[in-house]
């Protein structure tokens, strides 16, 4: 297999297992974890206290225009994968210590999981 062809074909393995595991979560019980605790800071669509959130998977991080972040999170040259996420969701300021983020994270896997599940889900 020629290195284009072997690099079209991790790709394609790479978006159909993102889609499995979007297709596989409940994005209901996900909607109802951000109403409750994200909501009162964040939309998807629009800036509140925090960033609006919709697309953010993938998305660079510290990269809605107009919004001041942390000199930290301002820097990183990260994106926002479920990885990170997870991690930002389970302690922000463990993350980024200087974070503006008056939150002390998800302390249940399954509320960061079904979190990350809606926000996959939402472009």
């Amino acid at each position: 297999m020629t290195p284009p062809l072997r690099m079209a074909a991790g790709a394609l393995a790479l978006l159909l297992s993102h889609s499995a595991s979007a297709l596989d979560c409940d994005t209901a019980a996900g909607e109802k974890v951000f109403q409750t605790k994200c909501s009162a800071c964040h939309a998807l669509d629009s800036d509140r206290v925090g960033p609006h959130l919709s697309g953010v998977v993938g998305r660079p991080m510290a990269s809605v225009k107009g919004y001041a972040y942390s000199a930290s999170l301002a820097s990183a040259s990260d994106s926002w994968s479920l990885e990170r996420l997870e991690t930002w969701l389970t302690s922000p300021a463990r993350m980024f210590p200087d974070t503006t983020m008056a939150f002390g994270g998800l302390r249940k896997a399954e509320e960061r999981k079904a979190v990350l599940c809606y926000l996959q889900n939402r472009h």
